[in-house]
């Protein structure tokens, strides 16, 4: 999940603040060296990451934290695996929800996600069953 507030960069992105290339940061493994940003998504095929920690990881500061929140954001951003998790569904409705245009798609850095907002308006209004009349397909 990425907070509402985050500003998430992928490894391009986190290579491009530390100042180098992407295939060097690639070669160096910069990315798991003790120390460096966690990613939004661990153990998803495209890592994101928070541009505000490789800021300061760059700087030699201590990467800033994220407060725990008492309550989700209705602007958080979910990947397919977590949406489908949070709206109690397979991945693959959630992909077709998002083929369907029942879901809208934020793109961030070439990965779909969905902002929690619209995934509680799709849990609390399901719709009818069935593909919509202004469906591609």
């Amino acid at each position: 999940m990425i907070p509402a507030d985050g500003r998430p960069v992928d490894a391009a992105g986190a290579a491009d603040i530390m100042g180098m290339a992407y295939q060097t940061f690639r070669n160096k493994r910069i990315a798991t060296q003790e120390g460096a940003p966690a990613p939004f998504n661990p153990g998803s095929r495209k890592l994101l990451y928070d541009a505000a920690q490789w800021e300061a990881y760059r700087a030699g500061r201590e990467l800033p934290t994220r407060p725990a929140r008492m309550h989700p954001h209705p602007d958080d951003l979910l990947d397919g695996p977590e949406a489908a998790a949070y709206l109690g569904v397979d991945y693959g409705t959630v992909r077709r929800y998002q083929k369907e245009e029942r879901l809208t798609v934020v793109e961030v850095c070439g990965v779909p996600h969905f902002r929690r907002h619209a995934l509680d308006a799709r849990r609390d209004n399901p719709g009818r069953p069935g593909r919509p009349p202004n469906a591609a397909g």
